[in-house]
């Protein structure tokens, strides 16, 4: 497949995530957790690893990747005194359907068909070394087109994002990797790294001993070595997919014409927080 695998993966992966990722931004689902007596942080956290059942937060904090473990502790910890994973995957999945709905209004044949593209890519795939995707997998399929469309979004998501933390853990650590990531998304210094719970002083000793590896230069901008190293990262990364994508085969076309659209209306709609135009695989 070669230069096609990479440039079919990273489609995917930007037109799904509008889909899949709006439900952490959408207020029918933080409505629903603040009903259950969680907060922002403990809604997100418990939410999303409810698939894994009430794991504690040390296994929270190695599925997700990338958060300042502290920080994973304190909301999980908070956040299963107060409620139950079954309680939390039902606000989850109404919430992701509500807002859906809300965005998108009534389903269209485009939606089943796109559905059924979807599930065709992970259905019975092998689960093996990825945490949140095996947890999602056996989770029931929803009863309604959008929450059906959103299932399907999520493990497709969560598959590559499990083969993501893989892709990186041997080569670098949490922070430096966000700090990687921000700068590699052309993002401001802190506007990504500190939403991950890294402090400054932490984050300033991750810069520095990027900068002794000589992936970041004095200025704390990537250099051409960073650059690379980011994108081997990326090129892992799609490796990783390389079942979901041979499955995909030559329906490529067929579903990003049907979900492209979808995907430009949530985030015009303000259903996911990024310009449209860093969907359209210019992003790293």
């Amino acid at each position: 497949m070669g230069s096609d695998l990479h440039e079919t993966a990273r489609r995917l992966r930007n037109l799904v995530e509008p889909i899949a990722a709006g439900v952490y931004f959408a207020p029918e689902a933080q409505q629903r957790y603040e009903a259950l007596g969680l907060n922002y942080f403990e809604g997100y956290f418990c939410s999303r690893s409810a698939c894994l059942g009430k794991a504690p937060w040390s296994v929270v904090t190695a599925a997700f990747g990338a958060f300042k473990p502290a920080v994973v502790e304190q909301a999980v910890t908070g956040g299963w005194s107060k409620t139950d994973p079954e309680h939390l995957l039902a606000a989850r999945r109404d919430g992701a359907t509500d807002q859906l709905n809300r965005l998108l209004g009534e389903p269209g044949p485009e939606v089943k068909q796109a559905t059924e593209i979807l599930f065709a890519l992970t259905d019975g795939i092998d689960p093996s070394g990825r945490m949140l995707y095996s947890g999602l997998s056996v989770q029931p399929v929803p009863d309604t087109p959008m929450g059906q469309l959103w299932h399907a979004a999520d493990l497709v998501r969560e598959h590559r994002g499990d083969g993501h933390i893989a892709a990186w853990i041997s080569r670098t650590d949490s922070c430096e990797i966000t700090v990687l990531t921000e700068l590699s998304w052309g993002l401001q210094p802190g506007a990504y790294v500190f939403t991950r719970g890294w402090n400054a002083e932490e984050v300033d000793a991750a810069r520095a001993r990027l900068q002794d590896r000589g992936l970041l230069d004095g200025e704390g901008q990537m250099t051409d070595a960073g650059r690379t190293f980011r994108a081997e990262i990326e090129h892992s990364t799609d490796l990783a997919e390389r079942e979901v994508i041979e499955r995909l085969g030559d329906r490529a076309g067929e579903l990003f014409s049907l979900i492209q659209p979808i995907a430009k209306t949530i985030v015009e709609n303000g259903g996911y927080p990024v310009d449209f135009s860093q969907l359209r695989g210019t992003r790293g």
